[in-house]
């Protein structure tokens, strides 16, 4: 009686176009990436600076590392200023202050530092220790680019994608992700493939495609490493093989990425490329929803209100559809209406089952204006 969004969902059968789709995604974990610049680990500033105040450092010494680096900053050493932003960012050996870090890394980009002019663009590109301007941050970030800074081509390509402080120009995008790819840059890798997948840029190529994916999730890139997975399940330019598809998802959902969590779960609850499994179905599922992944809140809501792959839990059935109702889904809206004209553990509430059939109406959903109809000619409305 639910409708069934088992076999319809964005799972293992997943188009081609699926790929190009989890672009927007990966503009996501983009953003994500720029806010963890902020706070970066320690290890890059050990590796940016050969003075005494390494090994202080190494020590954990932070105060004396702080005052080490302060002084040789303060004497317009560059790259001390760069380790002194990072400090202030990270609030070792000083109170942290953001704005601290902007002010040592615009000194130090002023000086030629590239790694400061990159960070300096992110802080602008994010609104973090400086109010926000794309346009300043596409100017620092372009410097870094520029001198070759690997990651700060890689955003730049970025910024040309979105056309965010610059013009949108796909070629644009595609010959910095190229600079930055060649370097090793992952995301830039993936960039590239998808490039290619979409013939965005350059010719369409699933070949070339292909290979920049690989390079991308062999460094550990979660997108990429997903995106593979829908290669080897569509058989795009390798044979169909849904154990390997499998495998690759499951990486990208081991850190944590909610569509291949949500992908995991209907691979478990069909049994497709792994051994069917009704509780691993929903733990993935659990994970994803959890995130806020709709199509795990829809395949976990089914499965507990179904009682097929896992014990019938109502109540939290109508916790997940509700979820993804609330956000809009007219499926989970329906479905939700559904459950409470059914009744909860036998319990109807025809006052929540008539508010969802209408939302689910409102927007054009068939079965659920004729519920609408049933409830009035029952005098249920």
């Amino acid at each position: 009686m639910y409708r069934k969004l088992w076999r319809d969902n964005a799972s293992c059968k997943l188009s081609q176009g699926t790929i190009i789709r989890e672009k927007n995604l990966m503009a996501k974990f983009f953003f994500v990436f720029l806010v963890i610049l902020v706070s970066i680990s320690s290890t890059i500033i050990v590796l940016a600076d050969p003075r005494g105040a390494k090994s202080t450092f190494v020590a954990r010494n932070y105060v004396e590392a702080f005052n080490q680096w302060k002084s040789l900053a303060e004497a317009g050493d560059n790259v001390a200023q760069f380790n002194l932003g990072l400090l202030y960012a990270h609030g070792q050996g000083v109170p942290q202050d953001k704005a601290q870090a902007v002010l040592w890394w615009r000194n130090a980009a002023e000086g030629g530092n590239l790694d400061a002019a990159y960070y300096l663009g992110s802080c602008y590109l994010i609104g973090e220790g400086v109010e926000k301007d794309a346009s300043a941050a596409a100017r620092w970030i372009r410097r870094a680019a520029e001198g070759g800074q690997a990651q700060a081509q890689s955003q730049l390509g970025n910024l040309y994608w979105k056309g965010e402080g610059v013009a949108p120009d796909n070629q644009s995008a595609l010959n910095w992700w190229l600079k930055a790819a060649a370097a090793g840059v992952a995301d830039a890798q993936y960039n590239v493939g998808d490039s290619y997948a979409a013939g965005r840029g350059i010719a369409k190529d699933d070949v070339q495609a292909l290979t920049w994916f690989r390079k991308a999730a062999d460094q550990g890139y979660a997108p990429a490493q997903y995106t593979l997975g829908v290669m080897y399940s569509k058989g795009i330019v390798v044979a169909v093989d849904e154990v390997e598809a499998s495998a690759w998802q499951r990486k990208a959902a081991d850190q944590g990425y909610a569509v291949a969590q949500a992908v995991l779960g209907f691979r478990y609850a069909q049994g497709i490329g792994v051994d069917q499994n009704g509780p691993d179905a929903v733990m993935w599922w659990l994970k994803a929803a959890n995130q806020g992944n709709i199509d795990a809140q829809m395949g976990l809501a089914f499965a507990l209100a179904s009682g097929k792959i896992v014990p019938k839990d109502e109540v939290s059935a109508a916790h997940w559809w509700r979820a993804a109702a609330e956000r809009g889904n007219i499926d989970a809206q329906f479905n939700l209406g559904i459950l409470y004209y059914n009744g909860i553990n036998q319990k109807a509430d025809y006052k929540a089952a008539a508010f969802w059939f209408k939302s689910a109406s409102e927007k054009g959903h068939v079965n659920a204006k004729k519920y609408v109809d049933i409830m009035r000619e029952k005098g249920l409305l």
